[in-house]
């Protein structure tokens, strides 16, 4: 599965952008649904990115597969992917209208943000705007689009703090993630997490993500199970099955995607993925099928 960067997402699915937007590698990027996305070319395998992005949509409708789940987002809806999270584009109304924000992690440790860091990491991937918030946000993004017009793309403190507004107005609506403040686990278990999408197909030790953070493998397990209610191996396994169902869309043999998922044989790959969803990879690929769009 690929893990896109802005540029490779641009020119993978959008062939009809300019070239200003195509080489535009700012930090913070924000473009138009009805001119962004509109032209996207379907069907869309599901993928990775190495940066989060949000959908606001004014008008119509989008259809979103993330994390195993389908979000259908209409006026007021907002979808929130997180860098590292598997989804792909499954529907567009022919009348979309809206807003496409995307940022790189890096700009949420400036200024004022990192306070509420790891509320945004808890944040749902869907939220339906109450009309207040609806209004603020949809008000603040052209101005910020005006913005990064202004300064010719380039990402200024304007720019920085009209993101961070925007994320903690959203965060005002998210009764999951709201109030969580930082502490040693919290920081631990995101970090666990950012090293699990980089090397879990290749490592799934608990005691290498450990030494990774510099923590005793006891330790890491007592702060990701207070924080997730999951054990860091529960999330190792569950991350290569979620990984192994986007596999599964694609005409991969099972034993292939066994071997890719650097799983020991065919059959662990298939006690693992029956243990965690009940069935069995090809009863998943029977029932499921391809991801459409």
């Amino acid at each position: 599965m690929e893990v896109l960067s802005n540029f490779q997402y641009k020119k993978l699915f959008l062939p009809n952008i300019t070239e200003k937007i195509l080489a535009n590698n700012a930090d913070i990027q924000l473009y138009r649904l009805e001119n962004y996305l509109k032209g996207i070319l379907m069907p869309v395998i599901p993928y990775r990115t190495t940066f989060n992005f949000i959908i606001f949509v004014t008008n119509g409708h989008i259809k979103q597969y993330l994390e195993n789940e389908e979000y259908n987002a209409e006026k007021g809806g907002v979808i929130f992917i997180k860098q590292g999270t598997i989804t792909a584009t499954l529907e567009l109304s022919d009348d979309i209208e809206g807003f496409f924000l995307a940022y790189e992690n890096n700009v949420l440790s400036e200024q004022e943000l990192p306070k509420h860091k790891t509320s945004i990491f808890f944040m749902t991937p869907f939220l339906k705007l109450d009309s207040l918030t609806y209004g603020t946000i949809t008000q603040l993004l052209p101005i910020l689009e005006q913005e990064l017009w202004l300064n010719k793309l380039n990402v200024n403190d304007v720019v920085v703090t009209m993101l961070h507004l925007i994320l903690i107005k959203m965060l005002s609506t998210d009764s999951d993630s709201h109030h969580k403040s930082a502490t040693r686990p919290m920081e631990l278990s995101l970090q666990f997490r950012d090293l699990l999408f980089k090397y879990h197909v290749c490592e799934k030790r608990v005691a290498y993500y450990a030494d990774k953070l510099s923590v005793t493998e006891n330790y890491l397990n007592k702060c990701v199970k207070s924080v997730t209610q999951k054990s860091p191996k529960q999330w190792i396994n569950e991350i290569d099955v979620n990984y192994s169902k986007a596999l599964l869309q694609s005409s991969k043999d099972i034993a292939e995607i066994a071997y890719e998922l650097n799983f020991h044989t065919p059959s662990h790959f298939t006690q693992l993925f029956k243990k965690i969803t009940g069935i069995t990879p090809k009863e998943y690929r029977l029932q499921f099928g391809k991801v459409r769009g």
